[in-house]
């Protein structure tokens, strides 16, 4: 199995190569270079922890973690849940509802951190680790959070011997409750550096373009053995993609129900879960994925409206969910454009250049096919953890983002297919929400003793505003990296040379305009004869040239972070909260 580029101008690389090196060079995104189909049926006995081993030794080749490393890796992620181990994540049914007669919830927030990221964020880290240890090489793992992935990465980083996590979040009011800070901050190991961010006016996409910068920069990642841990990092979506089956069984549990439609409705903040749905759906898993969105509306502006721009960002009580643009989006629009880097570059460029762009009807059709979409307000999310209350369980809000969201689909979601809601994490996280949604005495269920033990602890973290982050970042990663042994961890990250870049552009419109998927000299001249396709190609290799040439700052006196935040920050649209759902096609019946 090798891994490409959405982009397509980097040469597909091992398993190992993307998990080390996080995103190609090109700005793109690592996914794998085709999806293999499963036996669903033949899946349907295995616990969590074989299925972890059985999906993603389909994307791993034995050369980068034969099955056994897989095995113990799963084991060892497995065993921080406790008497959980064993069914780490279970579903339970939620009571009768407008929507469908059969609505339930995957509870994934059984882990050590009381969130859906603990497997995720665990096997990753625990894969960059042995990695790390078969080439005696340490890295500096670096993440930027909205709190959730921050808390797992900070308890998986603890046991890990062989990095430094840098763990960077937003902390102005309202993007980080004070539960989920203690569970990044309050750690002793000195190889765990949280880092507040304040300042931030878009949150969590604000944070991430400064650390995705710090990234970009090949001399100095190379130096530090920087590594994303994000979910730009292929590893970490892969990971994701064993809840899928794991819930999928949990709801049809006999042979004869295997192969029906389940529904899946997924709080929408990096689309990370979304896409390892897509991925899951094209293994062959019956389903469909709900993307649940609150009144930031990014996923949803795509799949229910094919538009993607930039708003200012609106805080919520689903402050997990609180993002502008929803990365991983890119990998499914790619898979949705038949996997044509020509096009998703083209539409990236558009959207990088003006802050927005229109996706192609047919890219559109392929996406509503595979994915719904939803907005939820805020009085909605309050009224969602009322209602669920009174039959029993306390939602966390972005959880009842995705239970709302059912609600507000009952006419494109047949009667007879389930619909389960992810339950992302414990509600003991957000007691100022629950509060505010319940108000008195604080209700059964809102505490939680790995919460209340680092109550009364010191914090241990860096701060900055969001101006200082990159400079601060660049100061102390190699401080850091100086103090430690052996030496940072180096992969080059490769593009591809210009001849061979433009090969494979003709090559994609060659076979895209019908002409087959070889070419021969006597195809390929008339192919170069033709201005138009001449004229893409040269577009094609000026972009070549681009990303190769050396960088030079916008302004020779403004620190880089600055003039990265101003670029991304170029066309951005008012808040709006008022979207009109496009009707989407009923595909389930």
């Amino acid at each position: 199995m090798r891994y490409v580029s959405t982009r397509g101008g980097v040469p597909a690389v091992s398993f190992t190569e993307a998990l080390l090196t996080g995103a190609p060079r090109d700005g793109g995104a690592y996914v794998p270079e085709r999806v293999p189909r499963v036996n669903v049926k033949k899946l349907s006995n295995h616990s969590f922890e074989s299925l972890l081993v059985e999906t993603l030794s389909l994307f791993i080749d034995k050369e980068d973690f034969d099955r056994e490393t897989l095995r113990d890796i799963a084991r060892a992620t497995c065993k921080t849940y406790g008497e959980d181990a064993m069914n780490a994540a279970p579903v339970e049914r939620m009571g009768a509802r407008r929507a469908t007669r059969d609505a339930r919830r995957y509870e994934a927030f059984r882990g050590p951190t009381l969130s859906a990221e603990d497997a995720s964020t665990q096997m990753c880290a625990r894969l960059i680790d042995a990695a790390l240890k078969k080439r005696g090489k340490r890295a500096n793992v670096i993440c930027a959070t909205t709190g959730e992935a921050g808390g797992a990465l900070a308890k998986a980083a603890a046991e890990m011997k062989c990095v430094d996590a840098w763990i960077v979040y937003p902390g102005d009011e309202g993007d980080v409750s004070e539960e989920q800070e203690r569970e990044m901050t309050c750690h002793v190991e000195d190889h765990v550096h949280p880092v507040k961010v304040f300042e931030c006016p878009d949150g969590m996409s604000d944070v991430d373009a400064v650390v995705t910068d710090v990234l970009n920069d090949d001399a100095f990642r190379l130096a530090n053995g920087l590594v994303s841990i994000n979910t730009l990092n292929v590893a970490r979506v892969l990971c994701f993609v064993p809840y899928f089956f794991h819930a999928y069984f949990q709801v049809r549990t006999t042979r004869a129900d295997i192969g029906k439609e389940v529904v899946f409705s997924i709080p929408s903040s990096s689309f990370a879960l979304e896409f390892a749905g897509h991925l899951a759906r094209m293994m062959g898993l019956p389903i469909t994925i709900l993307s649940a969105c609150n009144v930031n509306g990014a996923a949803h502006r795509v799949v229910s409206m094919g538009e993607l721009y930039k708003t200012d960002m609106v805080h919520t009580s689903s402050s997990a969910l609180d993002v502008v643009v929803s990365e991983n989006l890119w990998r499914s629009i790619y898979y949705a454009s038949d996997s044509n880097p020509l096009i998703l570059s083209e539409l990236q460029d558009d959207f990088d250049e003006d802050g927005e762009v229109v996706l192609p009807p047919e890219i559109v059709a392929r996406l509503g096919a595979v994915f719904k979409s939803a907005v939820v307000d805020e009085e909605t999310v309050f009224a969602t953890i009322r209602d669920e209350e009174r039959i029993g369980f306390i939602p966390c809000p972005q959880t009842a983002v995705a239970i709302a969201a059912i609600d507000a689909l009952h006419d494109d979601i047949a009667e007879d297919v389930p619909v389960v809601a992810f339950a992302v994490s414990h509600p003991s996280k957000f007691p100022e929400v629950i509060r505010k949604a319940i108000p008195g005495v604080p209700p059964i269920g809102v505490t939680h003793p790995s919460i209340d033990a680092t109550h009364g602890l010191f914090h241990r973290r860096r701060t900055c505003s969001l101006e200082e982050l990159e400079r601060s970042l660049r100061r102390d990663i190699p401080a850091v990296t100086s103090m430690r042994s052996p030496e940072p961890i180096k992969i080059e990250r490769l593009l591809l040379s210009r001849e061979t870049y433009e090969r494979i552009y003709i090559h994609s419109i060659h076979k895209h305009r019908g002409g087959g998927a070889v070419i021969n000299k006597t195809g390929l001249a008339a192919v170069l004869d033709n201005p138009f396709l001449t004229a893409l190609v040269s577009l094609a290799v000026a972009y070549w040239a681009r990303v190769t040439a050396p960088e030079r700052s916008a302004r020779a006196d403004a620190p880089v972070g600055v003039v990265a935040y101003a670029r991304r920050r170029r066309g951005a649209r008012p808040p709006n909260v008022n979207f009109t759902r496009v009707p989407s096609r009923d595909i389930l019946g």
